[in-house]
């Protein structure tokens, strides 16, 4: 850790009594410490292992493993492929928490604070097959980061939204599982984030702890009877923890659920109070600070809600109210992917929507900012249709135009937008190009050169390209 690290004047003083002097000797020490790096495996897409030299494994994720350095992550075209995460070990729990509540059955999931989107796919890690889930965002800048990680996830069956949980929670209780990684006060954070030092205070725990109560009060509210809350944050402090988590039990009317994970590689309890919760905190777990609560809403709570792929429901929010009229252009749309699908417009774009998704896109209300829905597969200029970058990237892609497999070279200059030479007899044409089997993304092919279609927002940097060497 750096000599110019520092904790926060009166934090100390501020967070001991509440976690108890056996607790916060090893945390203090432990937070002087550099932080953890990590790698979680998207099990939609598999890449080759290992991914790097001395990856162990994370004891709570099976798809999870630590990392002994931080790497140039943007360097390896297999991150932008959309084959792993980088996220902190200790959020990798989800996917073991998700697995537990939801077993087999077809489950309607929403993670309502989704960027940047590693606690989102670590859902989709697990949700069963005709499963949809609804990734939202309050803040706009922060949502366009969990588009461009959704679209590297590949998953087929998600919309991505902007807005409060306030508007959204007039879906009614229709979600199996909502996930709440709430705006918190970022104490869990200090290691590896110098605004979380720097911005901490006292008044700030009181304030984040009473957005966390509002947004917690509108997520519940899309809770179906049986259904799951997650609570967490990354903080350490109990007024944002154990006392929202008794909160939720006593205001909301949600029973406590212990999964058991307590013990298992250092997680911690609860400090305070009967609610089960789990605990990450360096010192005892090989991760940043991470807290948890999952609660259940009693089936008697209100009345049982129709099963959403059952139920018909005409088309909203989505740009146009009628699909397009030429034929030649659905079924061409159709082709370019794998599974059975309403094909829309949305945006100005060509969408591919399973039943459960149209269900969910359909069920929003009026006002909900839709950034994207189901897989954006291409934009439609007048009978042309140009493939989009996320149909590259989704796992139901039907792998439909010529492909050229790029070196490890070829593969950074594509994803830095520079030129690439395709092999002589390559048809014209759309072409997708792929790095160890994996689509990276889309060319048009006129002969003589090649127009890339790898969106300008997402390229990599050149020079950084350059310093970082030959790449496999």
């Amino acid at each position: 850790m750096s000599e110019e690290y520092f904790l926060p004047s009166g934090f100390e003083a501020f967070l001991r009594p509440q976690i108890g002097d056996k607790i916060a000797d090893r945390l203090f020490c432990a937070l002087t410490e550099a932080p953890e790096t990590g790698v979680r495996l998207n099990k939609l897409k598999q890449p080759p292992m290992p991914l790097y030299p001395g990856m162990k494994p994370v004891e709570w994720c099976a798809e999870g493993y630590h990392l002994n350095k931080r790497p140039k992550f943007t360097l390896n075209p297999l991150l932008h492929a959309g084959t792993f995460y980088v996220q902190d070990p200790s959020s990798m729990v989800y996917e073991r928490i998700v697995a537990r509540l939801v077993g087999m059955q077809p489950t309607l999931a929403a993670d309502l604070c989704a960027a940047p989107g590693g606690k989102t796919t670590a859902i989709i890690n697990t949700l069963p097959d005709e499963s949809a889930l609804l990734a939202n965002e309050f803040v706009a800048s922060r949502a366009a980061i969990l588009k461009e990680n959704m679209i590297k996830c590949g998953y087929p069956d998600a919309v991505i939204t902007n807005a409060s949980v306030e508007r959204l929670a007039k879906m009614g209780p229709i979600f199996d599982l909502v996930a709440v990684d709430a705006p918190c006060s970022g104490e869990g954070m200090m290691r590896k984030d110098e605004a979380a030092r720097s911005q901490w205070s006292e008044g700030l725990v009181r304030q984040c702890a009473a957005l966390q109560r509002e947004i917690l009060a509108d997520a519940a509210e899309l809770v179906a009877p049986g259904g799951h809350l997650i609570y967490s944050t990354c903080t350490f402090n109990t007024i944002e923890n154990e006392d929202n988590a008794a909160w939720i039990a006593g205001e909301l009317g949600l029973e406590p659920v212990d999964i058991r994970l307590a013990g298992d590689g250092g997680i911690l309890p609860q400090v305070k109070g009967d609610i089960p919760c789990l605990r990450f905190m360096p010192g005892f777990t090989r991760g940043e600070g991470l807290f948890v609560s999952i609660f259940r809403k009693p089936e008697d709570a209100c009345s049982p809600f129709p099963s959403p792929w059952k139920k018909k429901r005409k088309y909203a929010n989505t740009g146009r109210k009628k699909p397009a009229k030429d034929a030649a252009v659905l079924t061409k749309a159709s082709s370019w992917i794998s599974m059975d699908a309403e094909i829309r417009p949305l945006n100005e774009r060509m969408i591919a929507l399973s039943p459960q998704t149209a269900y969910l896109l359909d069920s929003l209300p009026k006002g909900v900012h839709i950034i994207s829905a189901g897989i954006e597969v291409a934009e439609a200029k007048g009978k042309d249709l140009i493939p989009s970058h996320s149909l590259a990237m989704s796992t139901a892609f039907s792998h439909a135009f010529p492909e050229v497999e790029l070196s490890g070279q070829d593969a950074l200059r594509y994803l830095s937008r520079d030129a690439i030479t395709l092999p002589p007899e390559t048809d014209k044409g759309y072409v997708t190009v792929t790095y160890r089997g994996f689509p990276l993304g889309f060319l048009k092919n006129i002969g003589n050169r090649t127009n890339s279609l790898y969106p300008r927002e997402y390229r990599i940097l050149t020079q950084a390209k350059e310093e970082s060497g030959n790449p496999e």
